[in-house]
């Protein structure tokens, strides 16, 4: 009798387990990765802070992602060389939400007609400062999440590509302040900058 109980259980057991059928296997498939932001929100808008950077001192910011690993920028603002904005293209080094990127960038100032380049204590340190271009050679990361926040941090350095003489004119002698800030204004550099915004 105890044989023929434990021969139904067993029984019993198999039958459920053949009724369950696919039900009792587990499913070992992966879970299909979100679409990569780049691709579903591929523009932004933001702002950004810095030195010698896309967006001069503290501008707006325009991004739009053509393919996965490009960006293509836009950006300007009011900066010490007068109204200033350039256009820059990045690569990214990863096919990650974040990732490193290498980028190029070129930029034009409009100049101002007259520029007090040591907050006005010499009454002959007035410059007018020309139209300047500079290219500029980057390096940085790019934070990028789902919810749309993007960061960008961007070093690099920003080569001035035109002739010294041709940046400037002074009406008169100049202080040493002035002189300096004249090149910083109108020179060299490097980049330092950081950018915030969203994705659409």
């Amino acid at each position: 009798m105890k044989h023929l109980r434990f021969l139904a259980l067993v029984l019993a057991a198999a039958a459920a387990s053949h009724a369950l059928g696919d039900r009792t296997v587990f499913d070992t498939t992966h879970t299909p990765a979100p679409a990569n932001p780049r691709k579903g929100a591929p523009f932004v808008v933001g702002l950004e802070l810095g030195v010698n950077s896309l967006a001069s001192a503290l501008g707006g910011r325009f991004t739009w992602y053509p393919v996965q690993n490009v960006a293509l920028d836009a950006g300007g603002a009011w900066s010490m060389s007068g109204l200033r904005g350039g256009f820059g293209a990045r690569y990214f080094l990863s096919d990650s939400f974040s990732s490193p990127f290498v980028g190029i960038a070129w930029k034009r100032s409009a100049g101002v007609d007259s520029a007090s380049l040591d907050d006005g204590k010499q009454g002959s340190n007035q410059v007018t400062l020309n139209p300047t271009q500079w290219v500029d050679a980057q390096v940085g990361y790019e934070i990028r999440r789902l919810d749309g926040l993007v960061v960008i941090f961007t070093t690099g350095w920003s080569f001035a590509i035109t002739p010294e003489e041709e940046r400037y004119q002074k009406h008169g002698s100049i202080s040493k302040d002035a002189s300096d800030n004249l090149s910083l204004y109108t020179g060299s550099g490097p980049i330092g900058a950081i950018s915030v915004g969203i994705g659409f």
